[in-house]
């Protein structure tokens, strides 16, 4: 088949601001429009193949409904969304994901260090020094790293408090400060992090040359306001960038470790035991400041839940301890008999829970809430331990990214892609209840005139301005789709052929052709129809349309564009 794309389409490509290309029939790119040019640069280039494309992680599970792909190009992440082939040639989509995949795993990268810091609070391991190597474990699993110390520092030598680490360690072990990066972290007197050594002034350090590691974050400890030691985390291979979020994590894990430490140093039993408590507590608060995390405990015996300060905040609630019911209500009431369901589960068969759920606020927006909870086992009885996060702008920037790649940029009407799908639920809908529906195919009449005389601005109000008048008219379970440059289609569920379908007919048609005003200029296009019903005119979504497009084109008067 001889390729051949329309002038016309080409021209309307390089007025909009989105990023599009236009493949041959083998996936090659013919022509890229000049926002995916400024985008992409010198990758993928007229003339080269698309490369193969991977499912969209960003937008989980019900993605694929709207052909969302994914494709990593260097130090870009594109969301690929093709069109339905035309005539030998496809049209191909481009988002840029690269921002909201960073933001994600940003906050992806919080949550793990809010588990661990949470985890933390609750080690059951009694002996100090067993808990601090657990502690060292977790955190270095954290950051990707090999290994985690805590050094006392000894005049010229580090002495090992603590480790884990694939070489084994003694404790009390002495290791010389000239051949560790924690000599520069403690003559720096604040954090070092060095994700290659090989690119930084450390290179030609006898500790490189010693060992090798070529990742290091560390930090100096103090115990009683006094200068201890360090911790310390590396890994042979290098890291990728550390990230404040890094910084933070080892900055907070260093104030748990020195008061660890502290711990360890006291005498008195019972003053100990006492201190652990409030440490416990401490972390958790910290913990909810830095992060607007808040704690949670429910009683199966009482029924009531304690909150936090800060979970208090997160839910409006003004008490910390009420009745688990008040904490619901808090709840969107669409949701509250998943977490119902999630929360008994927990309590009576998998002990764990994790549900997200939506806030009504009181000025009437919705707000994102992640709980995660564990049902822990005490000598008074069962206890639920969670905690709870704020995750609205990660769902904010998900359900964006979803309307944008179901949506057209221009009139806000569903695309192709999403009139596909809802047309297919619609035949298994009417085909369960032996029901009928029709849809309308519209293409508007001299429309290219407007753009030839007035401008593709002109044409843009134009296209807006039909696009609004349609979806005003129709009810609010109708669909209006743009499916070309100047083409709709109306999707009409319950409306079978007869009287009342002719009659909305002429009443769209007479939307379409009022004069559409823009300051002193007006403008006047009309259009030619084809209507498809189901089940009479076509068994599928793509035979409705071959249908109603046939019709449009039979009734098309000549010379009309």
């Amino acid at each position: 088949m001889r390729f051949h794309v329309d002038d016309g389409l080409i021209a309307s490509l390089a007025q909009t601001e989105q990023c599009w290309l236009v493949l041959d029939a083998h996936g090659v790119i013919h022509h890229r429009n000049p926002p995916a040019s400024l985008l992409l640069g010198t990758a993928l280039m007229p003339g080269q193949a698309l490369p193969p494309l991977a499912p969209c992680a960003l937008l989980g599970e019900g993605s694929s409904l709207l052909d969302l792909a994914q494709l990593a190009l260097d130090e870009l992440t594109l969301g690929v969304q093709l069109q339905p082939p035309q005539a030998g040639w496809q049209l191909c989509r481009l988002v840029d994901l690269t921002p909201a995949l960073q933001q994600e795993h940003e906050r992806r990268q919080r949550e793990c260090y809010l588990s661990v810091l949470s985890e933390l609070s609750s080690l059951p391991e009694k002996n100090r020094v067993r808990r601090l190597e657990l502690a060292l474990s977790h955190a270095a699993e954290a950051l990707g790293l090999q290994a985690g110390l805590v050094t006392r520092y000894c005049g010229d030598a580090l002495e090992v408090v603590a480790h884990c680490a694939p070489q084994p360690f003694s404790h009390g072990t002495l290791l010389p400060l000239e051949l560790m990066y924690c000599e520069h972290t403690l003559r720096s007197n604040s954090l070092l992090a060095v994700h290659d050594i090989l690119d930084s002034v450390l290179a030609d350090s006898a500790c490189y040359r010693q060992t090798g590691i070529r990742s290091y974050i560390g930090i100096p400890l103090e115990v009683d306001g006094q200068r201890y030691g360090t911790l310390a985390f590396w890994g042979l291979p290098p890291h990728a960038p550390f990230t404040e979020a890094d910084a933070q994590f080892v900055r907070h894990l260093a104030r748990w470790v020195g008061i660890g430490l502290e711990r360890k140093l006291a005498a008195d039993e019972l003053s100990l035991s006492y201190r652990i408590l409030e440490e416990q507590l401490d972390w958790l608060r910290l913990a909810g400041q830095v992060a607007r995390l808040g704690h949670w405990s429910y009683s199966p015996r009482s029924g009531w839940v304690t909150l936090s300060a800060e979970a208090c905040a997160l839910l409006a609630l003004p008490r910390q301890h009420l009745p688990l019911s008040e904490v619901e209500r808090r709840m969107v009431v669409e949701d509250r008999q998943r977490w119902r369901k999630a929360f008994t589960g927990c309590l009576y068969e998998s002990g764990e829970l994790q549900q997200e759920v939506r806030l009504r606020q009181q000025d009437d927006r919705v707000s994102w809430l992640s709980l995660r909870a564990q049902l822990v086992e005490r000598g008074d009885g069962p206890l639920l331990f969670g905690v709870l996060m704020d995750v609205t702008e990660a769902k904010e920037s998900q359900q964006l990214i979803l309307y944008q790649a179901s949506h057209d940029g221009l009139t806000g009407c569903v695309n192709r892609v999403l009139l596909f799908d809802r047309l297919e639920q619609e035949i298994r809908r009417c085909e369960r209840l032996q029901q009928s529906f029709s849809l309308m195919f519209i293409d508007l009449d001299r429309f290219k005139l407007v753009n030839d005389h007035h401008g593709h601005d002109a044409g843009d109000k134009v296209l807006m301005a039909i696009a609004n008048r349609l979806q005003r008219m129709l009810r609010t379970t109708d669909t209006v789709a743009r499916v070309g440059g100047d083409e709709f289609v109306l999707l009409l569920p319950g409306m079978a052929p007869g009287r009342g379908l002719a009659m909305l007919q002429q009443e769209v048609l007479a939307q379409i052709e009022r004069p559409v005003r823009d300051g002193r200029h007006s403008y006047r296009v009309s259009a030619s129809m084809g209507v498809a019903s189901y089940p009479q005119d076509g068994g599928d979504a793509g035979a409705l349309l071959k249908f109603a497009d046939g019709r449009m084109y039979q009734e098309k008067r000549p010379a009309r564009h």
